[in-house]
């Protein structure tokens, strides 16, 4: 059953090395075609790799490079072209687009995409760093603003949905609030 389930997880990063062009699968990546968890799969490899499990086979080991796999995320890259900055664009688009279909950005928290982006746990995370106050780059508040995001949600009651997009002074002041 483990070898299977292995060999299930090597394919399925082939797939991703193939259209991604890279190893670096995020946390969250889940295969749209049949909603396997390989940002999971690959991230327990590393914690594997890292910890020196008996699991963790050098066969296997030879195996997950020759797939593509990373040892390593890119965790400390901040560049333009970063991972960390990837998942800010493509979480972006998937709220536009979200957006559009459904005319608001009150997005339910499971809500997968077509092609498996975790577009509800995407818009918790940002409305997290929001309260915290960690969500402070000019232009990601002005993108959000824009496409209408509001930071809090009336799915778990308490509540109301907010009808026009917030403004900055009302974000500011909200995390003020809850401080």
């Amino acid at each position: 059953m483990r070898e299977k389930r292995f060999d299930q997880g090597l394919s399925h990063l082939r797939v991703y090395v193939a259209q991604h062009g890279d190893g670096h699968v995020p946390r969250s990546w889940i295969c749209p075609d049949c909603g396997f968890a390989l940002g999971s799969w690959v991230a327990h490899k590393r914690s594997a790799l890292r910890t020196g499990s008996a699991a963790l086979t050098p066969e296997r080991v030879a195996r997950l490079h020759d797939a593509g796999f990373e040892t390593t995320s890119p965790r400390g890259a901040r560049g333009p072209t970063s991972l960390h900055q990837q998942q800010w664009e493509q979480g972006l688009d998937h709220l536009r687009a979200y957006v559009a279909a459904k005319g608001h950005a009150d997005v339910p928290r499971r809500h997968v995409t077509e092609d498996g982006f975790p577009l509800g746990m995407w818009v918790q995370s940002r409305r997290k760093e929001l309260r915290a106050g960690k969500l402070t780059d000019p232009d990601r508040l002005s993108a959000l603003l824009e496409v209408g995001f509001i930071n809090h949600s009336d799915r778990r009651g308490g509540f109301a949905v907010q009808t026009s997009p917030p403004t900055a002074d009302c974000n500011t002041w909200i995390i003020r609030q809850r401080k």
